[in-house]
């Protein structure tokens, strides 16, 4: 049976007939995720008892699974408290999704860079319109260790603060839809960021890093943005355009 947290019913899956049945069996497991019958953290029927209540073949099964897995909607764990659970969601897959684009060449790092600066923008006109003032100690713990990683020279730590700054700038809006979008266009940027952190100029990083939060704190949203649009460019000119 499927293991769920206490007080949930278990979750019944439907015999499959005809088609190509690892697809509907995927299908079922979506559509018990979407009725919420099916959260993160659930454990799936084991493999073997799973097959049986869909009347399908355990290789049926584990094809399924590995769809799902792939997806990132569930995660198989090994040994005696093993299985197959249920993921929380992750940002990965949509910057998968973005990196697939930009193979395909259906957007370009132009339009991602556009598209990043309106969206980070408009995020801010959201905090704006907040009715209490933005908690800035997120933002001001990540300026202090970026310092703290200039000084040092650790570009790998500058990059993992570049991920953070741009995760707490999209949290001060409350909107985890928002997080999540900015979170996937910050991972496919740092694919190419990784690389080339160190022709960045860290001084007029620090810079802008300080300029912005001084315009956060007053207040300044208009000149916040204009200082990230500043910053944005910046990095699309020294980091990706070769």
């Amino acid at each position: 049976m499927t293991q769920r947290s206490p007080g949930r019913p278990a979750v019944a899956f439907t015999p499959v007939r005809g088609g190509r049945t690892f697809e509907i069996v995927v299908q079922q497991i979506r559509d018990k995720l979407a009725s919420g019958e099916l959260g993160p953290g659930d454990k799936l029927p084991a493999e073997r008892d799973l097959a049986q209540h869909l009347n399908v073949s355990r290789n049926v099964v584990r094809e399924a699974l590995r769809i799902l897995e792939n997806a990132g909607l569930l995660s198989t764990r090994k040994g005696a408290h093993g299985g197959a659970f249920i993921e929380q969601g992750s940002p990965a897959l949509i910057s998968q999704a973005f990196n697939d684009l930009l193979t395909l060449n259906a957007i370009s790092l132009d339009d991602l860079l556009k598209a990043r600066e309106l969206m980070l923008g408009m995020m801010l006109d959201v905090v704006r319109d907040l009715p209490a003032a933005p908690d800035l100690g997120a933002l001001r713990n990540n300026l202090a260790e970026t310092e703290a990683a200039v000084t040092s020279g650790d570009s790998p730590r500058r990059v993992q603060l570049a991920r953070e700054f741009y995760h707490d700038v999209a949290s001060l809006t409350g909107n985890s839809a928002l997080v999540f979008t900015v979170d996937a266009q910050t991972g496919l940027v740092q694919t190419f960021l990784r690389y080339r952190v160190q022709d960045m100029d860290a001084q007029q990083l620090l810079q802008s890093r300080r300029a912005f939060l001084d315009h956060l704190a007053a207040g300044r949203f208009e000149e916040a943005k204009a200082e990230l649009g500043a910053h944005l460019r910046r990095v699309h000119k020294h980091l990706w355009r070769r």
